[in-house]
């Protein structure tokens, strides 16, 4: 079979994992990171409304990944709606669209994926640029017309140009992260040196209180055993 006779409906994903409007990030976070999926179409009554990329949970979180700890990155996650991030301007297509057209929207639109629909609008389906990208090198021995080839070539330019954007932020955030650490390090080692500090100062000032203490107990023992000496002195000569 052709490349050119390929239809959306024989490589597009019927088995997608889907979400509500109200559903939180962090559920989205999980499935994307256990399924190793970058795209999760939003539906309502079995129509699309809206999509959630990665980049949508990396816009939502990133700013806030360096402020937090796990356990808080999780709460903040799960305090935002899918709906308050996916996007609502959604590109479809439909499941007797040619793979051409499919490539030929993506890289017209900047989009990474295509929900499709059925004419009546229910979603069936979706269609990624991996699956494009796999589509073109997986197609039998017949070579595709330059126009095609092209679209496919395009495609997976793109495709690897997200995930060396997707690398740099990671990369990014890890030296954010180290440098947090070390900046933290050396805030502990003067918190550290300024309590030795303070110790020593609270010793040296407990020592001075003490001094007068010790003087005044000492000058009331004088004087106890000046007056035992006086009253022995007394009862001697009697």
């Amino acid at each position: 079979m052709a490349s050119a006779g390929i239809r959306v409906e024989e490589i597009m994903q019927t088995e997608v994992v889907t979400l509500q409007r109200s559903d939180r990030l962090d559920l989205a976070d999980d499935v994307m990171r256990l399924g190793r999926i970058r795209h999760m179409p939003v539906l309502a009554s079995g129509r699309i409304v809206g999509v959630v990329s990665n980049r949508d949970l990396l816009a939502a979180g990133l700013s806030r990944a360096l402020e937090f700890d796990l356990q808080q990155r999780r709460a903040f996650l799960h305090s935002v709606e899918v709906s308050e991030v996916m996007t609502e301007s959604v590109t479809s297509i439909g499941p007797d669209a040619p793979l051409r057209e499919a490539a030929e929207k993506m890289v017209k639109e900047g989009i990474g994926c295509l929900p499709v629909v059925k004419s009546e609008g229910t979603f069936v389906g979706l269609v990624t640029e991996t699956d494009l990208v796999r589509a073109a090198l997986l197609r039998e021995a017949a070579v595709p017309d330059e126009a095609e080839e092209g679209l496919l070539g395009d495609l997976g330019g793109r495709f690897e140009h997200d995930v060396a954007s997707l690398r740099r932020i990671r990369d990014e955030l890890r030296v954010q992260m180290h440098l947090a650490r070390a900046e933290a390090g050396d805030l502990f080692e003067e918190l550290e040196q300024r309590w030795h500090e303070l110790e020593k100062r609270l010793e040296q000032v407990a020592g001075e209180a003490r001094k007068p203490m010790d003087e005044a107990r000492d000058a009331a023992r004088g004087l106890v055993d000046e007056l035992k000496d006086g009253y022995r002195k007394i009862r001697n000569s009697l």
